[in-house]
């Protein structure tokens, strides 16, 4: 079947910061327990959930794939957004250094959809994108992804929606308020990385 995970990792590590981790982004999450890194990293995230891994240089989080379509950018930190779909042969990638897009790559099988930026030093030494994926995330987390044991202690939260201000919309706030949004969009049958 082959590896379906997304997610973000940054060269810092925010166990101890990641109320302001959340803020940066415009996040609201609310932790729901601690998981193993097997559970963290498994195919296929549902949206609203985001499991996170701290090594002990920097921060991976597990997202959905559709939140993994831009890059996600800190200031004075180092960032990698990526998916990779195995099963779709769909492959994402975005690294930011501080702030600034560096490098992106979107691929189908073996057709680059778009490209820019120059390459990353972990591209001269394979050109398959999945390797490409792998090999940075272990440059950016300071960490290989297969060294990390299944039992690993991981993290999970769930995005929370923001209670709406306005009053044209009470009807709509009043179902959607302080609800995790796992089930938003499991209805959507387009989902990016199987139809590029």
């Amino acid at each position: 079947m082959g590896f379906n995970i997304s997610g973000l990792v940054i060269n810092k590590n925010y166990k101890g910061t990641f109320d302001q981790l959340q803020n940066e982004f415009g996040w609201t999450l609310k932790k729901e327990g601690e998981i193993n890194f097997e559970t963290a990293s498994s195919n296929w995230k549902d949206d609203g959930i985001c499991d996170v891994y701290f090594s002990e240089k920097g921060t991976l989080l597990f997202i959905s794939m559709d939140m993994c379509t831009e890059s996600w950018g800190l200031k004075n930190a180092n960032t990698l957004t990526f998916a990779l779909s195995e099963t779709s042969m769909a492959f994402n990638l975005a690294y930011c250094e501080n702030d600034v897009l560096k490098r992106s790559i979107m691929q189908v099988e073996d057709n680059r959809i778009a490209e820019e930026g120059e390459k990353l030093e972990v591209e001269f030494k394979s050109d398959d994108i999945s390797e490409v994926i792998w090999n940075q995330i272990e440059v950016v987390l300071g960490k290989s992804f297969w060294s990390i044991e299944p039992d690993e202690k991981a993290e999970r939260y769930l995005f929370v929606k923001e209670e709406k201000a306005s009053n044209e919309i009470v009807s709509e706030s009043k179902v959607s308020q302080q609800e995790p949004l796992v089930n938003e969009s499991k209805s959507s049958t387009n989902k990016w990385w199987k139809f590029w």
